[in-house]
Order: C-alpha cells, then sequence, then structure tokens
C-alpha cells in the first residue's frame, strides 16, 4: 500500500509499505477519503509538536469501509461497510476522563500523532479503539470524513448550550465557521449573525442559514447590538485571533456564553476588563476537540440531512500531491480540503 509519511516537520514522503498487520481485536479500514484541517497543516509545518511522536502519517479527519478484521467485529459495524473513525483513544484513568472530559485526557494518543492517520490507503484500527468505528452510510466518503470537524463544533457549541440560545454570532466563516453556522440552525438558533472580511465567504455564510452577514468594521458590533435588541447569548470564535472577540464584546448580552474555539498562536492573549466579566455574568468556555458521544450525535444529523456538508468539501488532490494539498489547506483560499489515497 502507499501513505504519506512525515518524518520531521517539512519531510513527508509517499512510500510503498506493507498493508498493515492485524493484531487480535484490531480492524482494517481502506481509506476513500481523507481531509485536512489547520492542526495538519501546523504539523507539517513544525509550529505544533506536542504530543506528536515522528515518524507519523497525518490525518486524523478520514473515512472507509471495513475491509478485514481479527476476531469479532464491534457491534453494529460489518464487513464492506462505509465507517468514519473517531480519533482519539483516551487513557480512561486520569481525571479529565473519569469526569467526562476524554478528549482533553492529557494521556491520550490520537490517528495523525502517534497513531497513523488518514493520507494512507489503509488504516489499522487497534484492538482498545474499536469503539472508535462509527458507521455512516449514505453520503459520500469526504461527507463521513468531515463528521470530525463538525463533531469539534458540536462540542464547541454543547459547552456553551448554543440550544437554549436565541442569538447566536459566529465570526470567522471558513469552514469551520460555516460549520459553526449550519449547526447552530440545526440545533434550533432561531438567529445567527456572521462576520467574515472575505466577500465570497460572507455569501456561503448567507447561503449556509445566516440571518445577518456582515464583514468587521468600526460599528458592527452596533448594527449586530440593534439588530439582536439587546445583545447576543452565544459568541462563536471560529478563528484563531483575538479580534475575533474584543470588537464584540459591546454586542453581548448579559449572561452571554462565549466560546473560545479556534486554536491560537501561543503567544495569543485575550484581554478584558474584569469588571465587564463580573457585572455581566459572561461565560468564557474553552472547547478542544470533540467527543465520542458527539461523534455518533454529527454522525445522525448527516445521515438523516439535517446539516448538509457536502459542498464544504473543496479540492481533493492525489496522495503524490499531499504536500501541495497541505499548501492549499494553509493558504485559507479554499474550503476543507482533501486527499484521495487512491489516486
Amino acid at each position: 500500500m502507499r501513505h504519506a509519511q512525515l518524518y520531521a516537520p517539512d519531510d513527508l514522503r509517499v512510500e510503498e509499505v506493507p498493508v498493515p498487520r492485524l493484531e487480535p481485536g484490531d480492524v482494517l479500514i481502506q481509506v476513500d477519503a481523507a481531509l485536512l484541517c489547520g492542526t495538519d497543516v501546523r504539523i507539517f509545518s513544525g509550529t505544533k509538536s506536542r504530543n506528536v511522536s515522528f515518524p507519523t502519517v497525518l490525518g486524523h479527519e478520514f473515512a472507509g469501509h471495513v475491509v478485514d478484521h481479527d476476531g469479532a467485529l464491534p457491534d453494529g459495524v460489518r464487513m464492506d461497510q462505509q465507517v468514519c473513525v473517531y480519533p482519539l483513544v483516551p487513557c480512561g484513568q486520569c481525571v479529565a476522563c473519569r469526569r467526562g472530559h476524554e478528549n482533553i485526557c492529557r494521556s491520550r494518543v490520537a490517528f495523525g500523532y502517534q497513531l497513523p492517520g488518514g493520507l494512507s490507503q489503509f488504516v489499522r484500527v487497534p484492538a482498545n479503539a474499536r469503539q472508535n468505528i462509527v458507521p455512516l452510510e449514505g453520503v459520500s466518503a469526504s461527507e463521513a470524513a468531515i463528521v470530525e470537524p463538525t463533531a469539534c463544533a458540536y462540542n464547541g457549541q454543547k459547552l456553551v448550550r448554543s440550544s437554549e440560545a436565541s442569538t447566536l454570532l459566529v465570526v470567522g466563516c471558513g469552514p469551520l465557521g460555516l460549520i459553526h453556522i449550519r449547526l447552530a440552525k440545526a440545533l434550533g438558533v432561531a438567529n445567527v449573525v456572521a462576520v467574515d472580511p472575505i466577500d465570497a465567504r460572507r455569501e456561503v455564510a448567507r447561503a449556509s442559514g445566516a440571518d445577518l452577514v456582515l464583514a468587521p468594521g468600526d460599528d458592527t458590533a452596533e448594527q449586530i447590538n440593534a439588530w439582536s435588541g439587546g445583545g447576543i447569548d452565544v459568541l462563536i470564535m471560529a478563528v484563531g485571533r483575538t479580534d475575533a472577540l474584543v470588537p464584540y464584546l459591546g454586542a453581548l448580552a448579559p449572561g452571554a456564553r462565549v466560546s473560545v474555539f479556534a486554536g491560537f498562536p501561543s503567544s495569543a492573549v485575550l484581554e478584558l476588563v474584569a469588571n465587564d466579566v463580573h457585572y455581566n455574568e459572561w461565560e468564557f468556555v474553552g472547547a478542544s476537540s470533540c467527543r465520542l458521544d458527539g461523534f455518533h450525535a454529527v454522525s445522525d444529523l448527516i445521515s438523516n440531512g439535517r446539516l448538509q456538508v457536502a459542498d464544504l468539501i473543496g479540492t481533493v488532490l492525489p496522495l503524490d500531491r499531499a504536500e501541495e494539498a497541505l499548501a492549499l489547506a494553509a493558504s485559507g483560499n479554499d474550503m476543507r480540503v482533501g486527499v484521495d489515497p487512491w489516486r
């Protein structure tokens, strides 16, 4: 089989290697679609190395079908079935795991970090990750692969209780911001505002269901405040810049909740007036990765058509052009960039 193995930052090699040998309880997935996110880009460039074991095969957003197994298949999974794979394997013993925060387990391993990921024709799912295999049929492989970032958005919105909000603001309308807009609508948020400086992204945000779409400017917060009739209930920071928050503090309603969703540079600092938080009872909630229950919830939303994601898949390049795909993903000039391991 062929895979794209990252030996060190900026050292990606497409190689011929044996198909993974299965051990008892393992399942073999033929990868039909893999997508790239900002984390893959940062691992490739070397700006992110924490918890990464080199050499590694990138790709924690992937889908395929079951082609082999050693022992019984997991409940609800059958041969030749299309599946997506929850990428995290938590320890199950630490404080985070015991408290239901297995997505931030400090001892976790993950596909694309320590375990070989989806930039490969086949992926071995080890026995201790069998429960991570989630069936998802009736959609394309790329739509199944986008479950992972969508589940991350679901985790972020669940933590700020977006389903209880009547107004929600998404700042940043890249692929994840667009997912947030559509997910908020699917979860029943009546009024969604989207802000982005790029005309084309604002158009897609409008088509995604945003009720008010604005470019950032000096009076954007005032426009949102007037439109919402008193401020927004939930703000989603869907871009890793502090100006995704600070200019919009004046648009937050009393008791508003803020999701610090995107990944940020290590030097990024949020500066707030403490009394603004104190007297307004604002909540600030981090959101990192996703949980298995959210993976299942999002799979259901996509499979039953409540959440449309097909048009969020952008350019798909062959495995031999994986480095080019990473550069395209880094540019921000496309939707979710994919890699087809079989081309």
